[in-house]
């Protein structure tokens, strides 16, 4: 009995007809993992790209004073920064927009957008649309609250919960445009 189990131990040992199926196994789990967190990197950093592309171009329209000429409340200027791109983003219940204004650059004080690990209420609740007169200074702040969707990724996150704050913003002197 002895002799018959050591030689199906020694042919077990010589055989190698399925070891590329378990490195593949052991392999293909993290390898995909990696896949997904460049994915996700890839995808979070375009939509922050679209977002303050479209912080910029909006912030442009405050400059100028079509904005205040239009009257353009905060909810439309929240559709100008998303853009087209509404079907990729989540504008109306994720994107925060904080338009604030100063008479000069020295006195900007702006309150803090994150709370520990959730957004602050200035920014989100309590958030404020001031597009400003002729020559104020303007700072427009967009954030965005990300949800990750890879698993074990929390490096990213900055936010509770797998969330991480998109933000942009730009300052400027509004343009001396008739009121």
């Amino acid at each position: 009995m002895t002799t018959g189990f050591t030689r199906l131990l020694r042919r077990y040992r010589r055989a190698d007809s399925g070891i590329t199926a378990l490195e593949f196994g052991l392999v293909a789990a993290p390898f995909i993992w990696v896949l997904c967190v460049v994915f996700e990197t890839g995808l979070m950093l375009f939509a922050e790209y679209i977002i303050e592309n479209g912080t910029i171009q909006a912030g442009r329209l405050i400059r100028t004073g079509q904005v205040q000429s239009q009257g353009i409340s905060q909810g439309r200027f929240r559709e100008l920064v998303c853009g087209s791109l509404t079907k990729v983003l989540d504008c109306q219940s994720k994107l925060h927009v904080d338009v604030r204004r100063f008479p000069d650059f020295p006195s900007i004080d702006l309150p803090p957008s994150r709370n520990g690990d959730q957004l602050s209420p200035e920014v989100t609740t309590q958030a404020q649309f001031q597009p400003g007169n002729p020559l104020e200074v303007v700072v427009v702040r967009v954030f965005y609250d990300w949800r990750l969707f890879t698993p074990g990724i929390t490096l990213l996150a900055n936010l509770a919960k797998d969330r991480r704050v998109l933000t942009a913003a730009t300052a400027f002197r509004n343009e001396p445009f008739p009121k």
